[in-house]
């Protein structure tokens, strides 16, 4: 076979839509309108001026008293849905995968406002379909910061290159911040009041989002509720613009106007007429203004084809604006799910509850107009006058038309005004109401009974009663297994496909009291998965006291030799934490400790012959302890008076010794005394006799002195005698 081009691929898919739309937007459409029209009691058209206009709710009663009892059997737990390990090294993988999933689904998805919307269109619009993707964007942050320097400011700006100033007041400088600058000679820093930063944060998570009934095209050769295997599934949806581009693509206004061609359904054009009615229309003058809000029509589209020539088809995504196709890749399974509360076998969609009691609706209204106007015409009778042969009246009609208590009427012949007697008839209506109630809840197998509404409920034997909301019940459940099957158990494995293929970041939330960090990447590619299909008011104190019977049983069979062969920890713990469920508390840790994540308990004991000899062993070696303890306290006692009367004798000994000290001390200082003195004086007496050697050695010295010098001159004198006798 040929590859596919662009253009083979565009009629291929032109082919498949037409198709998917002249199936929905057939009967299927006319009969969604006609349930919605009834769900909203709008008038049938057959009204007449002056008469009942009422018209009956059965439709809406049916619908919102199924809502309730539906939507609380998957939210009354947190954990609707449970992902099963495929082996034993699967356990941790397969717990974070179902922790991780019913987190995503139902906190940063609104996980009770999509089943719920999910769970009134089916009852309502035949199907209720819901689609999961992965979202990747940037959002603008708006943060004001007070009291920023510059230098503050500077520092976040080169960390946040994107980040983007919108405003900024500059606050004066301080006297203190002005006296330190001209201390220093420096110019004050700038500081900054407020400022006001945009930022752009990236959020990635797997989006979950309701389908209208009207926007989803299923191929009409389907044959199944389940939408894994369908060859053409398409999502054809209003959008602006700026969404259109926000997902990434580039497109222009011209592009989306191209795409405002696309044919609408009945159905769609009622949902539009009941939210904005006429007015509706002033939003085409909010796109003249702005073009980023021009809006058109956008086809996700999921296909079956053979698109890359190989013979075997396979699943393509498609985005197409008209006859542009803005993006074709290659696709894993088809991230959209829907259900019907009653199947109709090989097709994909069954019957709506708005189906089965439209027609009693229609019935129960025209009751109500007849009995209605029977009763204000009994209630307000008309008036006989007489009239003459020429038809004038025999009473003044201006007495007759303004009537009033106590007032008169005139007549001019005796009898000639009397009441017309109109009989109530709404006695015999009343079985006639009562045979559609019973017909109805035959149908729809919702009773009086499971709204708590019957006011004859009391005179009736409790055992017929119960029979009769465990019918219900029944019925009730087998609705939400279908929905379990076909809505919920798809979406999941979608949402843990998404987490997986997406290459989403880890996820980090509060589980339980604590924060768990988790990384889809880590877990495999698939595991088995089990739904927790919940139970609705109509059973809960049913199965609150079969959960006590249970109880009961465990703690009885503990107290027996199989006790731990047959209950243990785990088992007491799962039948405590239903319990807990069932009394409306979601999360049972607050109450119980599941035993898996205490850490391992000791190993078991030796028998009870061994424990009592271990006991009697341990009683004798207490008595032989306490006797140890008396010698030893008795000793202790005497080593205290030992040590009492050693004290005593040793403090005598010091006072003794004491004063003997002191006598000496006074001795030795008296004698230190006298040897000091001794010694200062023989050191006076040295210095003495040092001083006058040294005058006796000068003296010595002076004379030597005097002594050469005399005997120079005694020299000279002869030597000059000599030199005078020579001469």
């Amino acid at each position: 076979m040929n590859k596919m081009d662009e253009s083979d691929l565009l009629r291929f898919l032109e082919a498949e839509a037409a198709a998917a739309y002249h199936h929905v937007s057939g009967d299927l459409a006319a009969e969604r309108e006609k349930g919605l029209r009834a769900y909203m009691r709008e008038p049938y058209g057959t009204e007449m001026e002056g008469r009942s206009q009422v018209i009956a709710s059965d439709v809406f009663d049916a619908v919102e008293g199924m809502l309730p009892d539906l939507v609380e059997v998957f939210t009354s737990t947190d954990k609707a849905v449970v992902f099963d390990p495929v082996g034993p090294e699967d356990e941790a993988g397969a717990e974070q995968a179902t922790n991780a999933c019913n987190h995503v689904f139902y906190k940063q998805n609104n996980g009770f406002l999509i089943l719920y919307t999910a769970a009134k269109d089916a009852l309502l619009m035949k199907t209720g379909g819901v689609k999961w993707y992965y979202e990747d964007i940037e959002v603008p942050v708006f943060t004001t910061y007070r009291n920023v320097s510059e230098i503050q400011l500077a520092s976040f700006l080169a960390s946040n290159p994107k980040a983007e100033i919108l405003a900024k007041e500059e606050a004066e400088p301080t006297p203190e911040v002005l006296a330190e600058a001209a201390q220093y000679g420096m110019v004050p820093p700038k500081t900054f009041a407020q400022i006001k930063v945009k930022t752009r944060e990236r959020k990635q998570k797997v989006c979950v989002s309701n389908i209208p009934a009207d926007e989803l095209h299923v191929s009409r050769r389907h044959n199944s509720v389940l939408l894994a295997d369908c060859p053409y599934v398409a999502h054809v949806c209003e959008m602006s613009l700026s969404d259109i581009r926000q997902m990434g693509f580039d497109v222009t206004a011209d592009d989306v106007k191209a795409a405002k061609d696309e044919a609408t359904t009945q159905d769609r054009e009622l949902r539009d007429t009941l939210q904005g009615g006429r007015y509706g229309w002033w939003r085409d003058d909010a796109q003249e203004l702005d073009e980023s809000r021009v809006r058109g029509w956008l086809r996700e589209e999921y296909v079956l084809t053979d698109f890359d020539g190989d013979g075997i088809a396979e699943r393509r995504q498609v985005f197409r604006l008209g006859k542009k196709i803005l993006s074709n890749v290659e696709f894993s399974h088809v991230p959209i799910a829907a259900w019907t509360p009653y199947l109709l076998t090989h097709r994909f969609d069954g019957l709506s509850v708005a189906d089965l009691v439209e027609d009693f609706q229609r019935i129960s209204t025209d009751i109500w107009r007849a009995q209605l106007d029977n009763l204000d015409l009994a209630n307000n009778q008309e008036t006989v006058v007489l009239t003459d042969a020429q038809g004038a009246p025999l009473a003044n009609l201006d007495d007759l038309l303004n009537r009033r208590p106590g007032g008169i009427l005139r007549e001019q012949a005796p009898n000639a005004v009397r009441p017309y007697v109109e009989r109530w008839q709404g006695i015999e209506a009343m079985p006639m109401v009562e045979l559609l109630e019973s017909k109805k809840e035959n149908r729809t197998g919702y009773t009086r009974y499971s709204q708590g509404m019957d006011g004859e409920s009391l005179n009736k034997t409790a055992t017929g009663v119960q029979k009769i909301m465990d019918a219900s019940a029944k019925r009730m459940k087998l609705m939400a297994r279908i929905m379990a099957e076909a809505l919920v158990a798809p979406m999941f494995r979608g949402i843990f496909k998404t987490l997986t293929d997406s290459g989403i970041e880890q996820l980090s939330f509060r589980l339980n009291g604590k924060f768990v960090q988790y990384d889809p990447q880590e877990w495999r590619d698939g595991y088995d998965m089990s739904i927790n299909v919940g139970i609705g008011t109509g059973d809960q104190m049913q199965q609150a006291a079969y959960l006590g019977q249970i109880a009961q049983a465990q703690f009885a069979l503990l107290g027996s030799p199989m006790g731990g062969r047959v209950v243990t920890e785990q088992n007491i713990f799962a039948v405590q934490a239903r319990i807990a469920e069932n009394a409306g508390f979601k999360n049972p840790a607050e109450f119980f400790t599941d035993p898996s994540q205490l850490p391992p308990p000791q190993p078991a004991g030796p028998p009870p012959e061994v424990q009592l000899e271990q006991m009697k062993q341990q009683g004798r070696m207490q008595e032989k302890q306490m006797e140890l303890n008396a010698d030893a306290q008795k000793f202790q006692a005497e080593q205290v008076m030992q040590q009492q009367t050693d004290q005593n004798r040793q403090e005598m000994e010091a006072r003794q010794n004491s004063v003997t000290l002191q006598q000496q001390l006074a001795a030795d200082r008296e004698m230190e005394t006298l040897r000091i003195a001794s010694q200062e004086r023989m050191k006076l007496a040295e210095l003495q006799h040092d001083r006058w050697k040294t005058e006796f050695n000068a003296r010595l010295d002076i004379g030597k002195h005097q002594d050469g010098m005399n005997e120079r001159r005694e020299q000279a004198f002869n030597a000059s005698n000599e030199i005078r006798n020579d001469a």
